[in-house]
């Protein structure tokens, strides 16, 4: 995926609402897999970061689901 995630894409593969990705959500980098190291704010509450690989970090999987393919409810029912 060479197309940064968008934050409901982010949302999905964290477990977390759209709402809160955009609200904590700082920047993006495209990893070399095609994958994304998504960071996230420091005064993101703990709860929230349940799936992250570090303490303010998550990967985004270059076959992370997008809108068009699955919807977010469809996802979470899913796994």
């Amino acid at each position: 995926m060479d197309i940064e995630p968008t934050n409901q894409q982010v949302a999905i593969e964290v477990g977390i609402e759209e709402e809160e990705v955009e609200r904590y959500r700082r920047e993006s980098l495209l990893l070399g897999d095609g994958s994304w190291l998504v960071h996230f704010a420091y005064e993101m509450p703990k709860e929230l970061r349940h799936r992250f690989i570090g303490s303010f970090t998550a990967i985004v999987k270059a076959n992370a689901p997008r809108e068009e393919d699955r919807e977010y409810g469809e996802y979470f029912s899913s796994q």
